[in-house]
Order: C-alpha cells, then sequence, then structure tokens
C-alpha cells in the first residue's frame, strides 16, 4: 500500500472511531445512497462531514468493511489531477466500491475530475461535499445528467430541540401545520413546557452545531466570524479571483444588511456608502446569496435569485444577524429576526415567499403577517387565506399560529 492511501486510511479511521451516531440530520434519511454520484453542498458548519461519515460508520466501518474510503479535497498529498488517479487506483488495486471526497470545492478542477470518474469507472459510487455552494452552483449543472445534489442547511428549531434538548418531535408539512396547528401546538407544549425559552436560544445559537463544543456564547460568535471570514477570504476569493480590497466590501455589506430594519432595497444608497458603483454591488449580493449568507425575499417568483427581484435582503439565519449585531455594538431588532426565521425555514425546505403588499410574506397563496403577540390587523384578519404568525404565544386560533411552529418543518 504506498504513502498516499495509508495516510488517507489511517485518518479515516481515527475520524470514524469519534464519530457518534445518536443524532443524524434530517437529510440523512431523504438521501438516495444508491446513486453513483450524490453530492451534499451548504454552508459552513451545518453538519455535512458528519453526515458522510455517520454513512460511512454504520454501513462499512460496523462491518469491518474496506470497500469505502473518505478524504478530505485538499489532502496536502494530492495534487492536480489526482482525484482520478487515486480512484483508479483505490478502486481496481484495493476492492474500493465508495469513495468520499470531503469540500470538493477546494481542489481544482473538481467538475472534470468528478465528470472523469464517473465515466470511467461504472462501478465506482462517489459522495463529496461542498462547504460552499457557490462554486457548486457553477458546476453542477454538467453533472445534473450525471448525479443528485442535496443541499443541507441549518438545524430547524426542531432539530435544535433533539440535539441540544433530547427532545424528540416529529415534522410536519406546511398544509399540515395550517389545518392542525392548534393541536400541534398543544401536543408540543405537552411534551415540553419550556418552548417558547428554547425558542429563543435557538434563535441566538442554535443553528449550527458545533455551539456544543464552544458552550459559550462568546465563543459562538467568534466562530460564526471566522466562517464568514472563511467564506469572503477563501471561497468567495478562489472562485471569482478577487483581490483583497474588493473582500472587505462583502464584509461591509454584511454589516449593513446587520445594522438596518429591512424595507425596500435602494442599492445605489448603498453603493454610495461603501464607495463602489451598483453594477458592482449588484453582483456582490448576488455572490452573498450563492455562498448562503444572505437571502433574498422577491416580489415575484419569476427568477427569484436575483438582485433585481428582490423587495429585501436578510443576512441567512438569525444567528448571523446576532453575532454581527453583538460585534457591531448595535441593538438587535427583534422584527427584523421574526422575519429571517420565517423565511429562513421556508427556504429550507424549498417553498418560495414573495413580498406581499397585504402582509408580510405571500406563500403558495397564503400571506402570513410576522409579529408579536399583541400584533393586530383588519387586514389579514378579513383575508380568507391570511394569517397573523406571532412570537411569544404558545398556542394560536383559526387565524392566528405561533411563530416557533414554523420551526417543525423539517
Amino acid at each position: 500500500m504506498n504513502i498516499k492511501i495509508q495516510n488517507i486510511k489511517e485518518t479515516q479511521e481515527i475520524l470514524l472511531q469519534n464519530t457518534n451516531l445518536d443524532f443524524k440530520r434530517f437529510l440523512f434519511a431523504e438521501i438516495d445512497f444508491n446513486q453513483q454520484l450524490i453530492g451534499i453542498i451548504g454552508p459552513r458548519g451545518v453538519g455535512k462531514t458528519t453526515l458522510i461519515l455517520q454513512y460511512l460508520k454504520e454501513n462499512f466501518y460496523s462491518k469491518n468493511s474496506d470497500e469505502a474510503v473518505y478524504f478530505l479535497a485538499d489532502n496536502v498529498l494530492l495534487q492536480k489531477g489526482d482525484l482520478l488517479n487515486l480512484s483508479r487506483e483505490l478502486h481496481l488495486k484495493h476492492g474500493v466500491n465508495l469513495i468520499c471526497i470531503d469540500e470538493i470545492h477546494r481542489f481544482s478542477n473538481w467538475n472534470q475530475e468528478l465528470k472523469n470518474i464517473y465515466d470511467s469507472f461504472p462501478g465506482l459510487k462517489v459522495i463529496f461535499s461542498g462547504s460552499s455552494s457557490i462554486d457548486l452552483i457553477k458546476g453542477r449543472y454538467d453533472l445534473s445528467r450525471r448525479g443528485v445534489i442535496y443541499n443541507l442547511p441549518g438545524f430547524s428549531f426542531r432539530e435544535f430541540l433533539s440535539f441540544f434538548k433530547n427532545i424528540e418531535i416529529k415534522s410536519y408539512g406546511l398544509e399540515q401545520l395550517l389545518k392542525n396547528q392548534q393541536k400541534i401546538a398543544k401536543d408540543i407544549f405537552a411534551k415540553e413546557k419550556k418552548v417558547l425559552k428554547y425558542f429563543a436560544q435557538y434563535l441566538e445559537w442554535g443553528y449550527y452545531p458545533f455551539y456544543k463544543e464552544s458552550k459559550s456564547v462568546e465563543l459562538y460568535t467568534g466562530q460564526l466570524g471566522n466562517i464568514i471570514d472563511k467564506i469572503v477570504y477563501e471561497d468567495i476569493a478562489s472562485v471569482y479571483k478577487l483581490k483583497t480590497d474588493n473582500l472587505v466590501v462583502f464584509k461591509q455589506i454584511l454589516y449593513f444588511f446587520a445594522t438596518i430594519t429591512p424595507g425596500d432595497i435602494n442599492i445605489n444608497k448603498l453603493a454610495g456608502s461603501i464607495g463602489r458603483n451598483h453594477a458592482t454591488i449588484a453582483e456582490y449580493l448576488n455572490i452573498l446569496q450563492q455562498a448562503g449568507l444572505v437571502r433574498f425575499l422577491t416580489n415575484n417568483r419569476a427568477g427569484h435569485s436575483l438582485v433585481r427581484h428582490a423587495k429585501k435582503i436578510y443576512l441567512d439565519n438569525t444567528n448571523l444577524l446576532y453575532a454581527i449585531s453583538r460585534v457591531a455594538g448595535k441593538k438587535i431588532e427583534i422584527g427584523t429576526i421574526r422575519e429571517i426565521f420565517f423565511l429562513n425555514q421556508l427556504q429550507n425546505i424549498k417553498k418560495v415567499p414573495c413580498y406581499s403588499e397585504k402582509g408580510d410574506f405571500s406563500v403558495n397563496n397564503y400571506i402570513f403577517e410576522i409579529g408579536g403577540k399583541n400584533k393586530a390587523s383588519d387586514q389579514i384578519e378579513n383575508l380568507k387565506d391570511g394569517y397573523f404568525v406571532l412570537d411569544d404565544i404558545l398556542t394560536g386560533s383559526k387565524k392566528t399560529i405561533p411563530l416557533y411552529l414554523f420551526g417543525f418543518l423539517y
């Protein structure tokens, strides 16, 4: 066995020994592991590596099987063009039928390498992950005929309760939630009386699994700052070949959206305050959206990922807003937190919330008005498919739904 493969297998052994199978992300049960080529993409820090290692440990390691191998794409022992050669040796000489490549976007020409592996070895399965979706989005279309790409977001509130509090509650579809929300809320409260307390914790530090290691808001805030830096200075820099002076602008944009109340977007005003032109800021906003750091609320369903259709722009999740606001010394706008949570959870299940003149959001012809427990509006009250989505309430009524319930969609 050459030193390269020996190094890979020794590292894999250590990682699998330390992989826990007690908790699995919701996506684990949805992936068709029979496919020859599987991609798992999503933001940094949400558990993609753990998911892959859990699959290996459960299906190969426990059986003392050598048919599967895991390694990082930026392994120092790998050189340009090595993925195909390494795959050939593992498959033909060592009987490996599954290779798992973590952080594939770090490897030069990864898209062509995967295509060559797929076409050259029909009996070899490949699972790969990408810590940032930006480069994978660019290349996924060439792979769409060959494999299946899944997106793993951060925790839902339901997963947070399971992972951090050992409270197991099932998920509900949107239509099911709207139809039975009063019973669902009562069932959840019967199982856990502190649900509102835990929801407040989730909004501040519960979106990423690694809080369990940091164990403090201060350390967690620092880790989120590191994730932002890695996305901007490593992922975006390498994909778009941008200089450091330009990369600083991305962080300025993030801080801008963390310290304002969401409203109609004025890109010219943003461009002027940062000292860049309109076209540059529009392009950078699209990159940040692709990188999983901001989300767009559009005013129509067509072209919903384009800046020109965006009515509002938010940070990707509430934890990012808390962390950046804390560093910037800015007060948290609770209304913004509520809107980000609602948009985040709906988009994470591939729904497309749109801006509504009658409420805050339109989803599948339903209108939702988001607010605190005392909010009221005759405009929503008189709409057949209009709902209040209110924070700080345990149970609702026919037209009123507790905000936290939208954390049980996945």
